[in-house]
């Protein structure tokens, strides 16, 4: 059994225009870092197919909700769904309630692992 209450997120994104979604990204980027309890916010682009995917990671549920509060969503957010479309979203680990709230793509919540490999 495992005690990590580590959330984990991968989104999976269509790109509409590479250059204005690097632009973007980067501003996200840039504001996540700030974020207490932001562990991982790791972008990959496949420019030849015009995919990427969002691999994020947060300490609990507050550093998310925190997180989906802040500028990210807020500022820069609107301005990236005009160069993307993300297409869905897997959740890992205890989400709690934020699986009851809104969706704003296809989601699947995987819950906590049922075997994992402890911390060494």
């Amino acid at each position: 059994m495992t005690t990590d209450t580590t959330i984990r997120f991968v989104l999976e994104i269509s790109v509409s225009d590479i250059s204005r979604f690097k632009d973007l990204v980067a501003k996200c980027v840039e504001i996540s870092n700030t974020e207490p309890g932001t562990l991982m916010y790791n972008w990959y682009l496949d420019e030849e197919t015009s995919t990427a995917r969002l691999v994020e990671a947060y300490r609990d549920v507050a550093a998310v909700l925190a997180h989906a509060r802040g500028a990210v969503f807020t500022e820069v957010g609107p301005e990236l769904l005009q160069a993307c479309t993300f297409v869905k979203m897997d959740a890992f680990g205890d989400v709690g309630k934020l699986s009851d709230g809104p969706s704003f793509w296809p989601t699947t919540y995987w819950g906590t692992p049922f075997s994992a490999l402890g911390a060494r």
